[in-house]
């Protein structure tokens, strides 16, 4: 990692301990044994199913893309997932907009899921995927909690930008105008891109016909809204609390559409998401203490459960962690970053 994202990953790291001592000094009003009351009447057996929860969230959102993927040819779902969760522990590291993206495309290039066109297109069609169901879903959710108007335009209209600035993403590739400007600005960091506009167009005409990979893809991602709404719900239940599924669907799920608006400042959104989240929950009629604490144990599950998980993927496909970092960070900094890029892909 290079000193200047070592000096981000720093500030990072400081602006999310920040927005935690606020948290502990206003909510917790400089008592940590608040947290301790409120989640010693919680259910325990909430416990585990949050955990499974979380692992069925984050199977169905490998398994959207491999559904894409299998428009392209055969790829394994074990290998997807693998890839997919390596990908994601970088978004959790990296304090970068689109870290996961960039990941997901060296590695699938580099283990041959697919070509370049066919990985682009694919995490275009992925992200566009699941923008619409959560701008579906997040209407419905809205709707069954009668949400007030300041709520339901703060969360609908950054969902249906995100729903447009997908379809954007989607489209803007077939563009021959788009490839030489994007291929202007790669060459700088040793990279090209010259002829993937007119290959794209191809990929993109096979999406369009395969109907039942793509109604395939869909379902995975209603599924993944559900899994992460009765993520919440079993969150909600350790800390005590009753919350309704359609107000976990909004305080779990549709959230994401606030923070993707934003440019990543701290590495997985470390505090920002909590100061988010628990503003949210306390919006839909949770108390502010007990909304802090649930924002907290879901933080907890991310670290505890979740990165030895990513770990894992990342050894399983043959990098140290340490190593893949190392790599995906060259991707960012200056020209010597192209023969840091060629070596990842194997070039």
């Amino acid at each position: 990692m290079s000193a200047k994202s070592k000096a981000t990953y720093a500030a990072g790291i400081a602006i999310g301990m920040l927005l935690y001592l606020v948290i502990f000094i206003f909510v917790y009003k400089g008592d940590l044994r608040t947290f301790l009351t409120i989640i010693s009447r919680g259910n325990p057996e909430s416990v585990l199913f949050a955990y499974l929860a979380r692992v069925a969230y984050l199977f169905f959102e490998a398994m959207i893309w491999w559904s894409i993927l299998r428009i392209f040819g055969k790829v394994s779902i074990l290998k997807t997932c693998e890839v997919m969760f390596a990908a994601i522990f970088v978004e959790f590291i990296l304090p970068v907009g689109g870290a996961t993206e960039v990941a997901r495309y060296l590695l699938a290039v580099k283990l041959k899921l697919t070509d370049r066109e066919g990985a682009v297109a694919s995490i275009f069609v992925h992200r566009l995927i699941n923008s619409i169901t959560i701008l579906l879903t997040t209407l419905v959710s809205l709707i069954l909690v009668s949400a007030p108007y300041p709520l339901f335009l703060s969360l609908f209209i950054p969902a249906l930008i995100l729903v447009t600035g997908n379809v954007a993403l989607y489209i803007l590739p077939k563009y021959k105008w788009v490839e030489r400007y994007a291929d202007k600005f790669l060459n700088r960091v040793g990279m090209s891109i010259e002829g993937m506009s007119e290959n794209y167009k191809f990929r993109v005409s096979q999406v369009k016909k395969a109907y039942p990979l793509l109604a395939l893809a869909f379902a995975f991602a209603f599924l993944e809204r559900m899994a992460n709404g009765l993520y919440g719900v079993e969150i909600a239940s350790i800390a005590g609390i009753n919350l309704p599924f359609p107000s976990s669907l909004l305080s779990f799920d549709s959230l994401y559409t606030i923070m993707w608006l934003f440019p990543a400042i701290t590495p997985g959104g470390i505090g920002i998401f909590e100061f988010i989240q628990t503003g949210l929950l306390s919006y839909l009629g949770i108390s502010v203490d007990a909304a802090a604490t649930i924002s907290i144990i879901s933080r907890l599950y991310y670290v505890i459960g979740e990165y030895p998980l990513f770990v894992i993927s990342a050894v399983g496909l043959g990098f140290k962690s340490k190593d893949l970092l190392k790599q995906l960070t060259r991707y960012r900094g200056n020209a010597r970053q192209g023969e840091e890029n060629k070596k990842l892909l194997g070039q």
